[in-house]
């Protein structure tokens, strides 16, 4: 099947995948049942977003989407929201309160868009040059909540699960139990290393043991193919060694730029995008105590260029 497609999981759900390990190409998800849809993130752009939901109403045609859940604030999994029209928009009081300090499109745009000025720009250039966010307007959500909440898409109990702070400040899972299904978002990315934008790598590891609570059997991550139980919990003991490592290296007093180096000698492996261990390391530091650890995108894109 060529990609991005909307692959049948279960009698109710389907997973829109991408199959690849690239910024910005994000998976989604959708629950549909007794005339009624949820949808699980958006995408990217607003064309990216018109084809995703061109590939609903092949699946579900006439089904109106009545629920959007955003599993966090990244542009590449909410800024085609408005193109919902009439849908609820829910999201975590924390990923609303807090939403990912990251660059809109504009100044997505003109980054992307002029002469690399150095190894940040050229970064963003290569990753995010080929993206076209003409006509997106950031919408917020319309509805938050925390802890857990559930929903019904038609006959089936759809339970949303709050997160917390991982790899955004505010990261939100939805569970499917009766399909053994969870849309992860980014608390989740197969065959490539996480992105830790909140400051918090123990709260990624807390994630996973969340996700593997609920018992499911399969796990669509924000970014590359859908994984079992054995996948999440390969990425919870990875984070868990970077952590430990980590925080080694910053209570012996390693600069951070010299201990990111290490960790990416020690635990790159064989998954793609091993520069985004600087945000591990570097959330690492912050929970360490470690003072003057960047925490902006800009400087975390900064770090991650150089160690690339």
């Amino acid at each position: 099947m060529t990609t991005p497609a909307l692959r049948p999981l279960s009698a109710t759900t389907w997973a829109w995948m991408h199959d690849r390990t690239d910024w910005g190409f994000s998976n989604c998800g959708l629950v549909v049942s007794g005339g009624d849809a949820l949808l699980v993130d958006t995408q990217f752009t607003l064309a990216a977003t018109r084809q995703l939901l061109a590939a609903v109403d092949e699946v579900a045609p006439g089904v109106p989407v009545s629920t959007v859940v955003n599993t966090h604030g990244n542009g590449d999994h909410t800024w085609g929201n408005a193109l919902v029209a009439g849908a609820e928009v829910v999201t975590s009081e924390a990923c609303s309160g807090g939403l990912c300090h990251e660059m809109g499109p504009e100044q997505l745009t003109a980054l992307a868009g002029s002469p690399p000025k150095n190894a940040a720009t050229s970064y963003i250039s290569r990753h995010f040059g080929c993206f076209d966010f003409t006509g997106v307007s950031v919408e917020p959500p319309t509805r938050t909540f925390s802890g857990r909440e559930e929903i019904k898409v038609g006959q089936v109990l759809v339970e949303l699960l709050d997160l917390g702070a991982g790899h955004s400040v505010g990261d939100v899972a939805v569970h499917v139990p009766s399909d053994a299904v969870v849309f992860a978002g980014d608390a989740l990315f197969s065959g490539s290393h996480m992105v830790v934008w909140s400051g918090s790598l123990s709260g990624c590891v807390r994630a996973c043991e969340t996700l593997l609570a609920t018992g499911a059997e399969w796990f669509v991550p924000g970014h590359g193919p859908v994984m079992g139980r054995a996948g999440v919990t390969a990425i919870r003991d990875q984070l868990s060694c970077v952590a430990e490592a980590a925080e080694a290296y910053a209570l012996t007093g390693v600069p951070l730029a010299d201990a990111a180096r290490l960790i990416k000698a020690g635990h790159a492996g064989t998954w793609a995008h091993p520069e985004r261990l600087f945000t591990q390391t570097a959330a690492a530091y912050s929970e360490a105590g470690v003072s003057g650890v960047p925490s902006s995108t800009l400087a975390m894109v900064e770090g991650m260029a150089a160690l690339a």
